[in-house]
């Protein structure tokens, strides 16, 4: 499986996506300039592959390529935790255990990385292996 091929099946399963609005997600290098909205709340989805290794040798090296999937969750400060953690359980709910042909997602994890320039972001961090 390639890394192309990983980036377009997580890519339309965020699409496929109903728990926020697609004009509040922040897909990596899209064609158009994201805005931030004003008000609600909006994510980032993020790939982040990890060092691929042989997983068999059969007619030829069979590679496996693990990764990551965090998708980066903002509130505005002072707005209350409820929603981002309804969305947060939501994500986790859509890509927890989630597989497409070679591609299996596994477990998430929610990290709280707090405030920040005036929002409060909670990562959703799902781990996956491709191959």
């Amino acid at each position: 499986m390639t890394f192309e091929q990983i980036r377009a099946l997580i890519t339309s399963r965020m699409v496929d996506f109903t728990g926020i609005d697609q004009t509040r997600i922040d897909y990596p290098n899209q064609k158009e300039v994201f805005t931030t909205p004003a008000t609600g709340l909006w994510c980032r989805l993020n790939i982040q592959h990890a060092t691929a290794f042989m997983a068999g040798m059969a007619d030829r090296p069979h590679t496996r390529k693990p990764g990551q999937i965090s998708i980066q969750c903002f509130a505005r400060v002072r707005t209350g935790i409820k929603a981002i953690n309804e969305l947060a359980d939501a994500l986790e709910a859509h890509f927890a255990y989630w597989q497409a042909g070679d591609l299996e997602c596994m477990e998430a994890s929610q990290v709280v990385a707090g405030e920040f320039e005036d929002f409060y972001q909670i990562n959703v961090n799902i781990r996956f292996r491709a191959g």
